[in-house]
């Protein structure tokens, strides 16, 4: 015989397939199926140098993850940086170096690093092969143009202090990170801090050629720290550590998948700016993955990989340097505990 429905059990039946059909009675699975929207705050403003966090949002990396990421460019790390403190943004790209200079004057709202992505801190002291600067004491007298907020020029009283250089020798300029490569094309300038990745190929898109470029990196007058990082807040940390994790899986995802996948990258990127130039920005990411990102050391043993002593004497100069009211440990500055497994940092 068969099984009769009593009125009440029918009604919630009925009612059953009406919540499944328009999701009303089914929070849990709304909940599921709802991307966490985050905002990322970039190390500079959109280009080559961050186009694998759009190939991550084009192919979907983000997505798989359950994330909704919008990145938006900055002026600098610096920027990046106060927009994680003050809570405007849940995630940034930034230079390891200037969260240090933060965590050494707020210790108290500083963002924490994840994970490192550039093994390589890539400011330079750049100059034309007409004029080159080819040492620090060759800056005394000269005309640098230095930013505001780059993390570049926040570093460089440490590197003149280490170095015994008065920093009253050098006639530093403030220059608009916009206009500071036509001041040097224009001798306006000597010479200027910036990021290789970023000078460079801004100078090659109006004409110049790579010999046509002089080079002085940090790391050859006694700084030898590792680059952008991702971070955040230590109230996302505390909040939403699954969003974070996974966040910093994708992270890592995105610059794995965008070494493989370059041409897609980049039309990722130039989605967001038509303007730009697709064969710079492809040169510049190239650079930045083969020459900052992977060195014998990421190849050995994946992204984000470093050795603590590294960061400990990176500290102490920028300590010194930057006269720091407090000094952060490395304890303070990292969390470690959401970083990927090698498996998914192997960029090869």
């Amino acid at each position: 015989m068969e099984k009769r429905l009593s009125d009440t059990t029918r009604r919630q039946t009925l009612l059953g397939g009406a919540a499944a059909a328009t999701g009303i009675f089914a929070p849990s699975l709304v909940r599921a199926q709802t991307a966490d929207a985050v905002k990322l705050a970039l190390e500079f403003r959109i280009y080559g140098g961050n186009a694998p966090t759009f190939y991550a949002i084009e192919s979907g990396i983000f997505k798989g993850l359950n994330l909704a990421v919008t990145a938006d460019g900055s002026s600098g790390s610096g920027e990046a940086i106060t927009r994680v403190a003050s809570g405007a943004y849940e995630f940034g790209l930034a230079d390891a170096s200037a969260v240090v200079e933060f965590a050494g004057r707020n210790p108290d709202a500083a963002p924490k690093i994840l994970m490192p992505i550039f093994d390589v801190f890539p400011a330079v002291v750049l100059s034309l092969k007409r004029k080159p600067i080819k040492s620090l004491q060759d800056l005394v007298g000269a005309k640098l143009g230095v930013g505001t907020a780059d993390a570049g020029s926040k570093i460089l009283p440490a590197l003149f202090a280490r170095n015994k250089i008065d920093p009253k020798s050098v006639n530093r300029i403030t220059v608009d990170v916009r206009l500071r490569d036509t001041m040097l094309l224009k001798g306006d300038v000597d010479a200027v801090i910036a990021f290789d990745y970023t000078a460079i190929f801004n100078l090659l898109d109006n004409g110049l050629a790579l010999d046509d470029i002089n080079l002085l990196y940090y790391h050859t007058f006694g700084f030898n720290f590792f680059g952008n990082s991702l971070i955040t807040s230590p109230q996302m940390i505390k909040d939403k550590p699954d969003v974070v994790k996974r966040m910093a899986t994708g992270i890592a995802r995105s610059w794995v998948g965008a070494s493989k996948n370059r041409d897609a990258a980049i039309d990722a990127v130039m989605k967001r700016d038509k303007l730009l130039n697709p064969k710079i920005e492809r040169a510049r990411m190239d650079w930045v993955i083969d020459r900052l990102i992977r060195t014998e050391n990421v190849r050995k043993n994946g992204l984000g990989a470093f050795d603590m002593k590294r960061v400990e004497e990176s500290i102490a100069v920028l300590k010194d340097g930057l006269e720091l009211p407090h000094t952060p440990t490395p304890q303070s500055l990292l969390n470690l505990d959401f970083m990927p497994p090698a498996s998914e940092r192997n960029i090869g």
